[in-house]
């Protein structure tokens, strides 16, 4: 059973939300049925709420280890990204704190203003932003700072995009303590790159509460707190309310395939001791891709068919008007969608919930897919101490609780969120309740394993099953001796 205890912390002001890219007022209604999320998920940079009043105070009221403040920082960061850096958030309101604005601008960017810390280079394509950095890279223009995904890791520094923070970051202190085990988990060749800062489940299955009682359900909340939120619980609710002759499904979402493969607490690709293994054999993971078969239109038709009826966009309406009982997305969507909604649709305050993915049956340890905050070092980067600087203003925003009980607040205030909602964000946030899976299967490179795409080689291996009722051994046997071939070629690279 689980303990669902109150702590500190709250969404705060460092979580993964686009609170910088999307609002709650005005009566907008959900008229179309193509409607996304205005951008990619953000990290934990990009955030307004350092406008909040409360935040700001908090901020200026944190105390620091001296060791932290002890960096000089002369010149203004470059951050590329497809967002900028927000100069009112706690992140950057601390860096001024501790290290004052740094006054000379890189060359270049002489129309950046005086009192801002960063100089942002904007992705124009998402696609492209790893070819733009490349680019920049290899012409010997590097920005300082760009965004940790795990799409491209360790490709990335496979392609010598990025460099280790060996020797610039401290690791050992106190400070990284509740994820350092996680961080060693993602050494590249015994070096580390990635000084992740906090985590998050990857998404959740976003409910109704009225949905979850018409259909005669036992609250996913409830069996989680005690324990009995697994697959088998999952799919008796699924099928009972699937009927897909009156437009009724059980699950929408891009990619619940992934969270699904990473609650067997196997991923397809792991990273360990350094180097990548292969861990398509897996007997769990078999067992997951043939429940995953089922949902597919050619088998129990348990999933809504976007691929069919909506130009393989999700579909939020559907959601909205109770006609899918499962959507999965993360923390996010709580304040770039749902929380519109409960003011649109008028809506009881405890009405949108969430719940973890479901583990295995039977299974003695509760998995879950786990987001990483975290900043990388761009090769050839000109300004590591404020690369430092940016790392430790982000730890130190991240850690303390007067800034995160501040920003809690606002959530409240701002977008509606509950005092209940964030207590269960606070507590699966907490390093103790899962044990944290992560898969590097998207780390192989965009030709082989690009996830924005469900036929390259690597995402049919998940895409398929779910998404066409293909038999996933088929699909492992003609794929697996590319993948193989790749991983042995990155792995030959650190030896």
């Amino acid at each position: 059973m689980i303990n669902l205890k109150k702590t500190i912390a709250g969404v705060m002001a460092l979580a993964t939300v686009v609170t910088a890219l999307t609002a709650c007022s005005g009566d907008q209604t959900a008229s179309s049925d193509n409607e996304q999320t205005s951008a990619p998920e953000t990290t934990t940079t990009n955030t307004t709420m350092g406008t909040d009043s409360g935040v700001q105070e908090a901020v200026s009221n944190v105390s620091v280890n001296e060791e932290y403040k002890d960096i000089k920082v002369d010149t203004k960061l470059v951050w590329m990204a497809w967002w900028e850096i927000q100069e009112a958030s706690p992140a950057v309101e601390m860096f001024k704190t501790l290290y004052g604005t740094p006054a000379t601008k890189p060359e270049g960017y002489d129309h950046v203003p005086d009192e801002n810390v960063f100089c942002n280079i904007n992705v124009p394509v998402y696609a492209d932003r790893y070819v733009d950095l490349a680019k920049r890279v290899s012409s010997d223009d590097s920005p300082d700072c760009f965004p940790f995904e795990i799409g491209y890791y360790p490709y990335g520094i496979y392609k010598n995009l990025f460099q280790s923070v060996d020797g610039i970051i401290d690791l050992t202190t106190d400070d990284w303590a509740d994820y350092k085990d996680v961080i060693d988990m993602f050494q590249w060749g015994g070096k580390n790159y990635c000084p992740i800062m906090e985590l998050t489940p990857t998404s959740f299955l976003w409910y109704r509460k009225s949905v979850i009682e018409e259909a005669g359900f036992e609250d996913p909340w409830t069996l989680f707190e005690n324990g009995d939120w697994n697959w088998s619980a999952f799919m008796e609710m699924c099928r009972k309310f699937a009927d897909p002759e009156n437009g009724m499904y059980a699950l929408d979402g891009y990619n619940p395939e992934n969270l699904f493969v990473c609650s067997t607490g196997t991923p397809l690709v792991a990273l360990e001791d350094g180097k990548l293994v292969s861990n398509l054999n897996n007997a769990n993971i078999e067992k997951c891709m043939d429940m995953l078969m089922k949902f597919d239109t050619s088998q129990e038709n348990l999933r809504y068919p976007r691929d069919v009826e909506n130009n393989w966009t999700v579909n939020y309406r559907k959601w909205v008007n109770g006609q899918t009982l499962f959507f999965e997305d993360g923390i996010w969507a709580y304040e770039s969608n749902w929380c519109k909604y409960i003011k649109l649709m008028k809506w009881e305050e405890d009405e949108v919930n969430f719940v973890p993915f479901p583990t295995m049956d039977d299974s003695d340890t509760y998995y879950h897919s786990m987001k990483q905050d975290a900043i990388m070092l761009c090769a050839g980067a000109k300004n590591v101490d404020g690369y430092k600087a940016w790392i430790y203003a982000n730890l130190v925003a991240t850690k303390d609780p007067t800034v995160k009980a501040a920003a809690r607040q606002q959530s409240i205030d701002n977008y509606q969120w509950t005092e209940e909602l964030l207590d269960r964000v606070d507590l699966v946030k907490d390093p103790g309740t899962f044990t944290p899976v992560f898969d590097f299967k998207n780390g192989l490179g965009p030709d082989i394993a690009d996830g924005s795409s469900q036929d390259t080689i690597v995402e049919q291996l998940t895409k398929y099953p779910y998404m066409t009722g293909a038999s996933y051994t088929q699909i492992r046997e003609s794929n697996q001796g590319q993948i193989n071939t790749r991983i042995e070629e990155m792995n030959a690279s650190v030896q």
